[in-house]
């Protein structure tokens, strides 16, 4: 009798326990947000204007890099950036996805790269390409909605032609290798064809609250780690030009690694 008492006492001690932990939302950001909740329970529902955004701040031996402004490689020499622009595709988490394509042009647009109406919840870690998947890269880039970043208006100069499809990757700029001063010699890389397309991902995303219903995520793109990498070092005296052609291909996968290495979380 005594220890079934014991027992009684226990399993009474036990519910008491359990009653004091109170489930609900435990989510600040969300619309059913529970104060006095201590174990979430999975039932926290987000405003349907929820947004998210992805910013991509280029830098330079970990500053934030202005277009045409001087910069001092390994090498020592003087070097210009005038263009950095790339697609990034099909980003996403298992079947959520954010977008099909996206173009970021940092001179026309800065550090954006693109926004959408989302709850950032269904992203904890996302999936990609740098570049342009096979099929849309040889669409006809007239068909696509106005607003697509593939589209011929958007394009631009992005685009090579029917053939070859989209300049994936585009970095241009000047350098001066005599260190006299004088940026007089150009360098040019556009990466681009399907051999060349990229995966990317990235885990353990932290999305930050940057207005009353939107979240960001930011990337760095480091293109001194593009220049001088632990594993490709490009010297721009002699490594200035590829439009991946076949006789670029070892050069134009220098780029292609280089700068998918370079970006990261910040």
């Amino acid at each position: 009798m005594y220890m079934i008492r014991i027992a009684f006492c226990l399993i009474c001690l036990n519910i008491l326990l359990l009653s004091c932990k109170k489930r609900g939302c435990t989510d600040i950001n969300a619309e059913n947000y529970n104060a006095d909740a201590t174990h979430n329970d999975g039932s926290c529902l987000y405003d349907s204007d929820d947004s998210i955004k992805i910013n991509i701040i280029p830098t330079f031996n970990d500053l934030e890099l202005a277009l045409d402004s001087a910069y001092n490689t390994s090498e020592g020499y003087g070097v210009k950036f005038t263009t950095i622009s790339f697609y990034v595709s099909k980003l996403a988490h298992q079947n959520d996805t954010i977008n099909t394509s996206s173009l970021y042009d940092f001179r026309d647009n800065g550090n954006h790269l693109l926004a959408a109406e989302l709850d950032y919840n269904s992203f904890p870690s996302l999936q990609g390409l740098i570049g342009v998947d096979s099929i849309n890269n040889h669409s006809d880039p007239s068909a696509f909605d106005n607003d697509n970043d593939l589209n011929i208006e958007n394009a631009g100069t992005m685009h090579w032609g029917w053939s070859t499809g989209y300049i994936f990757i585009k970095i241009e700029g000047k350098v001066d290798t005599l260190s006299n001063g004088i940026f007089d010699h150009n360098f040019s890389f556009h990466a681009g064809t399907d051999a060349f397309l990229r995966q990317l991902s990235f885990d353990n995303i932290e999305w930050v609250q940057t207005g009353e219903n939107t979240h960001t995520f930011t990337l760095s793109l480091s293109m001194s780690d593009f220049l001088s990498s632990d594993a490709n070092t490009i010297d721009l005296k002699d490594e200035f030009i590829t439009h991946s052609s076949s006789g670029q291909l070892a050069l134009t996968e220098k780029v292609v690694e280089n700068f998918v290495n370079a970006l990261s979380p910040q």
